[in-house]
């Protein structure tokens, strides 16, 4: 029987960097673990990236992952070239200023958060209690920190420590460092979502699809290590078909509903302003999670059925 690909690592994929921002705001609480890095200075890195164009625009898409090892090296001389030549940076949503951040965690507080009596295990069963009680502490957390959780964020919290202790870094990831880059330039920011729109794409899916999705990524964490160092060379390489398969195809499998708010609506969500984008004029550089743009329902297979002609760069 295939084995699933863990829950936790698919949610931090797919949810997009506001939610990592917003497990880091809870993960900062517990108490530090040992990390267990892995170098990857030796690695020979090429992200994957598309190029459409019109008579008077040009956009560049960039698949990015959140976190990442800082030793890694994944910055090209052909994006950088595309950066800074590009007029405006797209991401999914704005995580970065202090305003966007006190917004994203209030709302992270106002839909995170379960109501008065009721905690995170009464809402899981035996074999789920048993598994928080096991995993929980590999990270520097307990099941008793989590309680007042609803199942999403506490899984967020799970996952972005795990990363941490496995040697990710939000520090490191793809976003910051494009930012960076264009920081004092005139390059303009624009974003897909709105911090809300991003938060609820897990805030409101059912509570049964939540505590699913959060037992299967308890059972998945123990096995983590091995998947994450996969997912990371995936990454570097560009291989956008091993990203579909770690990220997404057990969730379309295992999780419809999950994969239809995390992945494919966001994506419809985004082809068209991405089309009203090249509607326009001028360079664009859009940088959104790699598994936003891999297989038949990501956005450059959308592009491509709406009649846009996309090249892999």
């Amino acid at each position: 029987m295939r084995r699933s690909k863990p829950f936790y690592s698919r949610l931090t994929s797919a949810a997009g960097a506001l939610l990592g921002a917003a497990g880091l705001a809870f993960a900062g609480a517990l108490s530090p673990a040992q990390a267990q890095l892995v170098d990857y200075s030796g690695l020979e890195a090429r992200p994957a990236m598309w190029h459409l164009s019109d008579a008077d625009s040009d956009i560049y898409l960039f698949g990015t992952f959140h976190l990442l090892p800082p030793s890694l090296d994944w910055q090209t001389d052909t994006m950088r070239e595309h950066l800074a030549n590009a007029d405006a940076l797209y991401l999914e949503a704005d995580v970065q200023g202090a305003e966007a951040q006190a917004r994203m965690q209030a709302l992270v507080v106002e839909l995170g958060l379960n109501p008065q009596g009721v905690t995170l295990s009464s809402m899981l069963d035996a074999e789920a209690r048993a598994l928080l009680a096991r995993v929980a502490p590999t990270v520097g957390a307990t099941p008793e920190m989590l309680e007042p959780m609803r199942p999403w964020l506490a899984q967020i919290v799970l996952s972005v420590a795990q990363m941490q202790v496995l040697g990710l870094d939000p520090e490191a990831g793809a976003e910051k460092a494009l930012l960076a880059a264009v920081a004092g330039t005139d390059v303009e920011l624009g974003y897909f979502e709105t911090a809300e729109q991003q938060v609820r794409v897990l805030a409101d899916l059912p509570d049964s699809v939540q505590v699913a999705g959060f037992a299967e990524g308890l059972r998945e964490m123990e096995r983590t290590p091995a998947m994450l160092d996969e997912m990371v060379r995936a990454w570097a390489a560009g291989d956008i078909e091993t990203i579909d398969r770690i990220v997404n195809a057990d969730m379309r499998e295992q999780t419809p509903e999950m994969y239809e708010a995390l992945i494919v609506q966001r994506n419809r969500d985004w082809v068209p302003q991405i089309q009203a984008l090249l509607d326009g004029e001028g360079t664009v550089f859009v940088a959104v999670g790699a598994a936003h743009l891999s297989g038949d329902n990501g956005v450059v297979e959308l592009l491509r059925e709406s009649g846009i002609i996309v090249t892999r760069q």
